[in-house]
């Protein structure tokens, strides 16, 4: 996919380097590692509606007009980072959507917070330590930031939008936990199942650092990225058995022929693929190696997975102000810049939004709050 650059980026990029790594490693895992990562829950990412009907009229999840991140897109000079868009929607009629949304594949920040309750449960406080340590390797390792949106206003009152949150709530009726693909346009959800609560996977139980794998799956896919299995030269490396998936759950296994960016070889280590025996509805394996070696639940972002990040974000500070603000580690091509090109991307930021001179410290918005 063809991408604009900033012109300063330009220099500090002279290659967009391919990136692989070997496939051919043996999963290592306990039996009851292997015992319960057989048995937890899934996370399945969803179309929105206006992603389907992009998808009937395009054959893209995304138009062009909507595939905006950090590194084709300038936030616009009247938004703060810590909104999560990049410009605000039009009020003229669209050819697709509805009024209040805005689609836009990547965020500026991830805009993340509880679902209100209603006449549900909060978040046991295993599930809430295990959204914050999900969090926390993602920002560690990639240039993707959440933004802690709790208890603040939902809509935009000068333009009448509801602002793009990811609210986190239990699914009550469902073994599968549920989210979308990308920035899908006002509040989105991502929906935990129940048997979380159960002892196993409570913290210092086994099945714990399943719970945090299955958020880290979920913020990756909001975060933009599609399902590995859904490479579309995924046939060279896997075997699909389509007899052996759940009624309903083919799409998660059909592939992307357009609007896929991949980096590198087809990568089995990735948060986002699939086990072996994933949306299975007879117990039998419904995706394995070409091999015919099993796939089991991976529990970290792979290398891959974040080279792929990196490539579309850019580590914004939270402002209250229009400033744009760099965290003081920026990753690009899988390393880290120094801070004359981190400051130097940063004041080009800046000077494309008339603003210029350093941002200040008082700009920024609180310290976040773990969830």
């Amino acid at each position: 996919m063809k991408r604009k650059v900033f012109l300063g980026l330009i220099v500090i990029i002279a290659i967009c380097s391919s990136y692989s790594c070997s496939n051919d490693e043996t999963v290592e895992g306990t039996v009851e590692d292997i015992s319960i990562s057989q048995s937890s829950p899934e996370f399945v990412a969803k179309l929105s509606e206006q992603q389907k009907i992009n998808i009937q009229k395009t054959g893209e999840a995304f138009l062009q007009n909507q595939q905006r991140h950090a590194f084709n897109a300038t936030i616009d000079k009247d938004i703060p980072t810590r909104y999560g868009i990049y410009s605000f929607p039009q009020t003229e009629t669209r050819a697709v959507g509805i009024w209040g949304s805005y689609p836009a594949q990547y965020w500026t920040m991830i805009r993340l917070r509880k679902a209100k309750v209603v006449g549900g449960e909060v978040l046991a406080p295993h599930i809430r330590r295990a959204i914050n340590e999900a969090v926390n390797e993602i920002e560690k390792n990639t240039n993707v930031r959440f933004y802690n949106s709790e208890g603040e206003p939902e809509v935009l009152a000068r333009y009448g939008i509801k602002l793009p949150n990811v609210s986190i709530g239990y699914d009550l009726s469902k073994y599968e936990g549920t989210g979308s693909f990308g920035l899908v346009g006002g509040e989105q959800f991502i929906s935990i199942p129940q048997t979380f609560n159960d002892d196993k996977y409570k913290l210092g139980a086994p099945g714990y650092k399943q719970l945090v794998a299955f958020l880290l799956h979920a913020f990756c896919n909001a975060a933009g990225m599609f399902n590995e299995q859904q490479r579309p030269d995924r046939d060279k490396y896997v075997t699909i058995y389509r007899d052996n998936i759940k009624d309903g759950y083919q799409a998660y296994f059909e592939k992307c022929g357009r609007n896929y960016i991949m980096n590198g070889s087809f990568d089995k280590n990735s948060i986002t693929i699939a086990s072996s025996k994933a949306y299975s509805k007879n117990g039998n394996p419904t995706i394995k190696l070409i091999s015919g070696g099993e796939i089991l639940k991976n529990l970290t972002l792979s290398d891959l997975d974040k080279y792929f990040l990196n490539q579309h974000y850019l580590p914004y500070i939270a402002r209250k102000d229009n400033y744009t603000e760099l965290d003081s580690i920026v990753y690009i091509d899988g390393r880290k810049l120094t801070d004359e090109e981190r400051l130097r991307i940063q004041h080009q930021l800046n000077q494309q939004r008339g603003l210029f001179g350093e941002p200040s410290a008082k700009g920024r918005s609180p310290r976040r709050i773990p969830w």
